[in-house]
């Protein structure tokens, strides 16, 4: 996808995630240790209601192979995402995330970043067909293609439904980065990934703006002012209008 509109994204978290951010840089989780499998991505069966248990259980292991990370594309700061996730909101552009990702793909040339726009769809459809997500991503691409095993089509569908929920999370207006260790390792994979997701630094200047929830107090903002000084980044501390 290109901005699509959407300059300013958001990601709402706590002070101790904000705090491990700023010093380990975000970190993409992988999806099939998620709580609710559902925030992971919509039902296999969602994607085929046809699939045999062969591919289902290809896709299962394959979905272990990506890593997820969340941010809000809404532009405005809703109430329900601060009771949600956290009293702290991080800004920043989609410029500065695309350009975090490039350099991690440039360090890590087995792992591709995509960001895309997640799509909102019925429990009741019946199967996505040739709906495509609203991503930079090519699906049959020369970076998509593993040595080994040449286009997968357990992998690309897999991918594809990462960029598709349920319709009850509509009102995340999620944004996605989510990496893609699969196609890069040159080999069949037949067991699931159980790494817990992977890191990508963050450039000093990757905050716009941090926004404290209304009811929080001035030792907040003195604390969020700390950890940015600490780990050297650079933004606006402010709260809540």
């Amino acid at each position: 996808m290109d901005d699509g509109g959407i300059n300013i994204l958001s990601r709402y978290v706590s002070l101790d995630r904000f705090r491990d951010m700023c010093a380990q840089g975000l970190f993409l989780a992988n999806p099939t240790l998620f709580k609710d499998p559902q925030e992971g991505c919509i039902a296999v069966k969602s994607i085929f209601p046809n699939i045999d248990e062969l591919n289902l259980r290809n896709i299962e292991i394959m979905k272990s192979y990506f890593y997820v990370n969340s941010w809000y594309g809404g532009g405005e700061r809703p109430k329900a995402m601060w009771e949600r996730f956290g009293e702290i909101c991080i800004e920043t552009s989609y410029e500065r995330l695309k350009n975090i990702c490039r350099k991690y793909g440039e360090n890590n040339p087995t792992h591709n970043i995509i960001i895309g726009k997640v799509q909102y769809v019925s429990p009741s459809m019946n199967g996505l067909g040739d709906r495509k997500p609203d991503c930079e991503w090519d699906y049959w691409s020369e970076k998509n293609y593993n040595p080994q095993c040449g286009f997968n089509f357990c992998s690309i569908k897999t991918l594809q439904g990462l960029f598709f929920k349920y319709d009850n999370f509509s009102d995340e207006k999620e944004v996605r980065l989510i990496c893609d260790s699969y196609h890069g390792c040159n080999k069949v994979v037949s067991s699931k990934n159980d790494k817990t997701g992977v890191r990508v630094s963050l450039n000093n200047d990757f905050f716009l703006k941090i926004v404290l929830s209304v009811e929080n107090s001035k030792i907040l903002k003195n604390c969020i002012e700390d950890i940015l000084k600490r780990y050297g980044y650079e933004a606006i501390v402010a709260c809540s209008n």
